[in-house]
């Protein structure tokens, strides 16, 4: 990427807006056009086909589905204005909207969620979140090519009843449908445009409260306000327009310079700098996300997992907190971030010895594996670009080299290159992370069981299969969290990651921003959100 693409024009802020709905604030600005970091390149606008963090932030605001999670995490209506739940829990029924629409006019239907549903676990479309819909009446044998699309547990009664018949409770299912995955698309455009082209400027059709305008790697990605929105009123944006911003100091020089109102991150190096010099803008706090390194535990050399945990020993999780970050992380052991409701973390019984004796068991284990100083093991971490990924691989790999002899080789790739090879298992060590979804710990834990396609460790453990399918169906809260946390003891012992930290959120927002509040997901919406005339504008 050319940094080129940073030195952005700033003629959009003189061009007019006609029609704008502006909120009841004299200080409202005149040009509701706000920019915003976005981090790696949007790999698709496919929604049933959307795994990354990126891309389900823009859909967030170019579709929108039956409910929604506001700021405080708590599911409300969206497309559907009311629900009810059966007491048996299996059967959800969904009353919709009278008025809502898609971009182009034309009405929504049940029927719409039906299709755009069937899509999700189509094995033609081979959707990696195809597993949200296993739980759901036929869902897991249509994704594996066992029974026909028809026969999913989803139905419209007629255009404005949709039923959603589930195979067993599942307390956290209103929650998967807040997420982008399970949004309609379009029947018409997909048929009018074929599967790789529906989603372009001027032939994507959403239901959200943007449309899509303008779209082009290393440059921008841009969103205008949808006047068919049902709730167009309280949408003052009238454009939006998302940054790729890999390198986070030249995000931070845009921040400076006028150029976004809200940045994905702050760098790492100038943390410190930016609390003081940006403190009114700079917002910090924890939110669900873990970072961690998977091992591809298809390559013979990560077979023995006492190497594994020899491994994870010597990764000294409070330097890199502490000393390579400093912005608020928390050493971590446990796959489950902090803060996930109704689950406690787990450690290992050496997370409490003193540093010494860490590393002499380390060494034991490295040695009974096979490797020494004199025959060291050769491995290689691989990461996507990001200043705070290369300094924590260096970190790490300094420890190994230090501590045991390892000998590391630490690679950085851009983030659709990392995917390729992640896809293809063509990787040792790989920096992955985890954002919640939905607050529930089954987020984390169903991408590594052994039978989903996200499971890139490609992990497979019986005790583990058994334990998570308990976990999916038990509705006692007490019960459940005790399946789930055996779940997080297993990882721990078997090792298919090494977890370094529970994350937290930093990121400069322009105090003209009003309106804008982001929930322990990490997730916001533009409704209400508007902007203030700039104090100093230069």
């Amino acid at each position: 990427m050319t940094k080129s693409i940073y030195l952005v024009s700033l003629s959009f802020f003189v061009t007019p807006f006609a029609l704008a709905a502006l909120p009841n604030d004299p200080l409202a600005a005149k040009v509701q056009e706000m920019n915003i970091g976005l981090g790696s390149e949007v790999q698709t606008l496919d929604l049933q086909k959307c795994t990354e963090t990126g891309c389900s932030d823009v859909l967030g605001k170019l579709f929108e589905g039956l409910v929604q999670s506001d700021e405080n995490d708590i599911i409300k209506p969206a497309q559907a204005e009311s629900w009810k739940i059966s007491a048996d829990g299996k059967k959800y029924t969904f009353t919709l909207r009278k008025d809502i629409k898609w971009s182009d006019g034309t009405m929504i239907t049940a029927h719409d969620f039906v299709y755009s549903l069937r899509r999700l676990v189509d094995p033609k479309v081979a959707a990696e979140h195809s597993y949200l819909f296993e739980g759901v009446v036929n869902g897991k044998d249509i994704t594996q090519g066992k029974k026909p699309l028809e026969s999913l547990g989803v139905k419209a009664i007629d255009d404005h009843i949709l039923e959603i018949t589930l195979k067993y409770p599942i307390a956290y299912f209103l929650e998967v449908l807040a997420m982008p995955n399970t949004f309609p698309v379009q029947k018409k455009s997909i048929e009018k445009y074929g599967e790789g082209s529906f989603t372009h400027v001027g032939n994507l059709v959403s239901n959200g409260p943007f449309v899509l305008n303008y779209r082009k790697n290393g440059d921008k990605i841009t969103l205008t306000k949808n006047n068919k929105y049902w709730n167009k009123e309280n949408i003052y944006l009238e454009k939006v327009n998302y940054f790729p911003t890999e390198d986070l100091n030249a995000e931070y020089r845009m921040f400076l310079s006028g150029q976004l109102h809200k940045t994905l991150q702050v760098p790492v190096d100038l943390y410190k700098s930016i609390k003081v010099k940006n403190a009114r803008e700079l917002r910090t706090k924890p939110y669900l996300s873990t970072y961690f390194y998977i091992f591809n535990l298809e390559n013979p050399k990560f077979k023995d997992k006492n190497l594994r945990k020899a491994l994870s020993m010597v990764a000294d999780r409070k330097i890199i907190t502490d000393t390579v970050l400093g912005m608020g992380q928390k050493p971590l052991y446990d796959y489950i971030p902090y803060g996930m409701k109704n689950y406690t973390q787990n450690k290992p019984d050496w997370a409490d010895w003193s540093r010494k004796q860490q590393l002499e068991e380390a060494k034991k284990l490295y040695a009974a594996a096979g490797y020494s100083k004199e025959k060291p093991l050769k491995l290689q971490i691989l990461y996507n670009t990001s200043e705070s990924h290369k300094k924590i691989a260096s970190t790490v790999a300094s420890m190994w080299k230090k501590e045991l002899g390892v000998e590391v080789e630490t690679v950085n790739e851009e983030w659709k290159t990392m995917l390729d090879k992640r896809s293809v298992g063509q990787f040792e060590i790989m920096r992955m992370g985890n954002v919640a979804t939905i607050n529930d710990a089954y987020d984390f834990f169903t991408n590594l069981q052994s039978t989903n396609v996200s499971n890139d460790p490609k992990f497979k453990n019986s005790e583990y299969d058994k334990y998570f399918a308990l976990s999916e169906v038990e509705l006692n809260p007490s019960k459940r969290k005790e399946l789930q946390e055996q779940l997080g003891r297993i990882i721990i012992e078997e090792v298919p990651v090494i977890t370094l930290y529970s994350g937290t959120t930093n990121y400069l927002l322009k105090e003209s921003v009003q309106g804008f509040k982001e929930n322990v997901k990490n997730k916001y919406s533009l409704t209400g959100v508007y902007l203030r005339e700039e104090k100093n504008k230069s």
